[in-house]
């Protein structure tokens, strides 16, 4: 028999953080047969296979696989959805935390009915999971959505650990995806998960559930490993405008998307602009304006932003607002650690 849900968590040489995380999971699951909590280690070099062991004998739910070498985000995405035999499948960090009855709630949804998308609140934390620190996301109310792509354009929706998949859905929009390009294609995104969410949604007659309640504390990260003005802007919308070309999304779904992206494009652009050749900020000019020129915002903030990035005066003081927020940020990190 299938158990209902299954916790896929990939990890990569963060035994500590992994450990936080299964004494926070495991012990919420009552059954195997209702729930399986899964780790897919992409080839770690830590002790990583040890510390999962220590857990193998007080919990029968639990399986590990190790990746001969390390696949990158994507391919360590394929390998949870391949592996996962349950109805639904949630995706967890590992370095994030369930918190208690999050499993429960998860579990009380998917047995009403079936949804082609299930998606959880959660808060920000720096290093106690029981202590919040960012909690600006998504009200705490539950909302069933009939279109159950319209989930993906609701507030925070998106964080990986947040996600959970009708697995049927997302096995065959994963098969989909990979019909047409290799995963290596979707590491630049930090995965794919994204567009398995989108096809696996789109493709589909069910609903799709937000369970309010925040039930997962989400490790927030005192520097992050990604380029706002390319990952969070350019590649964003590049990908989003892509469905739309596809005829997965409707006008009203790429204007969520246009307008989500305005809205980070001003600090990208302080904080990438000084680093970019005259050329190549020309070509991204560009390429913007052809996408946001009819938008009010691009026109009187983001384009003379862009345009007086080409002085070398300005990509200094562009620097030096960069190098300010990022010490802002540290101190605060800091300060609530």
């Amino acid at each position: 028999m299938k158990p209902k849900l299954s916790i896929c968590i990939p990890t990569y040489n963060r035994s500590f953080f992994l450990k936080e995380c299964l004494n926070s999971v495991l012990p919420q699951v009552k059954s195997k047969d209702e729930v399986e909590v899964i780790i897919i280690d992409n080839a770690s070099p830590d002790d990583t296979e040890a510390v999962v062991k220590e857990f193998f004998a007080a919990y029968n739910c639990l399986k590990y696989y190790r990746n001969e070498m390390n696949l990158g985000y994507a391919g360590n995405q394929v390998k949870c959805i391949e592996y996962a035999s349950g109805n639904y499948m949630a995706f967890l960090c590992d370095d994030d935390v369930y918190l208690n009855g999050q499993v429960d709630r998860i579990l009380a949804v998917v047995s009403k009915r079936e949804y082609a998308f299930v998606a959880l609140n959660y808060y920000g934390f720096i290093k106690k999971s029981e202590k919040p620190y960012q909690t600006n996301f998504a009200p705490e109310d539950d909302v069933f959505f009939s279109r159950a792509y319209d989930i993906l354009n609701y507030p925070t929706v998106g964080h990986f650990s947040g996600l959970v998949f009708n697995a049927k859905l997302a096995k065959d929009a994963l098969t989909s995806i990979l019909a047409k390009q290799p995963y290596t294609v979707y590491e630049k995104y930090r995965g794919l998960i994204g567009e398995v969410a989108v096809r696996s949604t789109v493709t589909s007659n069910l609903p799709a559930y937000f369970i309010g309640k925040r039930g997962l504390a989400n490790r927030m990260p005192a520097e992050v490993d990604y380029d706002v003005l390319n990952h969070l802007c350019l590649d964003f919308y590049q990908t989003w405008y892509g469905f739309f070309a596809e005829g997965l999304i409707n006008n009203n779904d790429l204007d969520h998307r246009a307008k989500e992206t305005l809205r980070r494009l001003p600090r990208g652009i302080i904080g990438g602009v000084p680093y970019i050749e005259n050329v190549e900020l020309n070509e991204i000019i560009e390429k913007l304006t052809v996408w946001f020129g009819e938008y009010r915002k691009y026109k009187i903030v983001c384009l003379p932003l862009l345009i007086a990035g080409r002085y070398s005066a300005v990509k200094s003081i562009y620097k030096a607002m960069r190098f300010a927020y990022r010490l802002k940020k540290r101190i605060s990190w800091s300060m609530n650690s």
